[in-house]
């Protein structure tokens, strides 16, 4: 039996990365990360608060550089030299499409959510303290030869 999260998950990065470059991520792994475990698995985060009827928690996707990169290549054809506002642009943008995504499959069987605007965060080991008391579940994809990884936690509140 399948976990419902983690296929949400899975089904709503196929069909972003799926659409724009063309390659079907591959899980690569799951863990289970508490907030101590705050250093980023990737290279730049888009970290999407989402809330709910007595919920809240976040939303997490990280690039390794060299995938961001890919990103804009395919859409505009040159790739950056370095992360700079456009790259930065770029993955929260994804971001947004990705969670969305996620969002309207999680209402299938769980709450309805609304998320907020992506804050980005870059920079080598660069910490993500996401205020989730639980644990995040954390799903690292491979595509192409770079990696791209999906944090989620939820709480109950009130």
């Amino acid at each position: 039996m399948s976990n419902p999260i983690a296929e949400a998950i899975r089904e709503a990065l196929e069909e972003v990365v799926k659409t724009y470059i063309g390659i079907v991520p591959n899980l690569q792994q799951t863990i289970v990360r508490k907030d101590e475990d705050s250093t980023a698995l990737g290279d730049i985060s888009a970290v999407i608060g989402l809330t709910g009827e007595k919920v809240s928690g976040v939303f997490v996707v990280s690039f390794k550089k060299e995938l961001i990169f890919h990103f804009i290549r395919s859409l505009f054809g040159e790739e950056p030299k370095e992360i700079n506002q456009e790259v930065l642009d770029a993955a929260g943008e994804i971001s947004n499409m990705i969670c969305g995504s996620f969002r309207r499959r999680l209402e299938n069987f769980g709450p309805s959510l609304k998320a907020s605007v992506p804050s980005m965060v870059t920079g080598e080991n660069h910490r993500i303290h996401s205020l989730c008391k639980s644990p995040r579940l954390s799903f690292i994809y491979r595509v192409n030869e770079s990696f791209l990884i999906v944090e989620f936690c939820l709480d109950k509140v009130g």
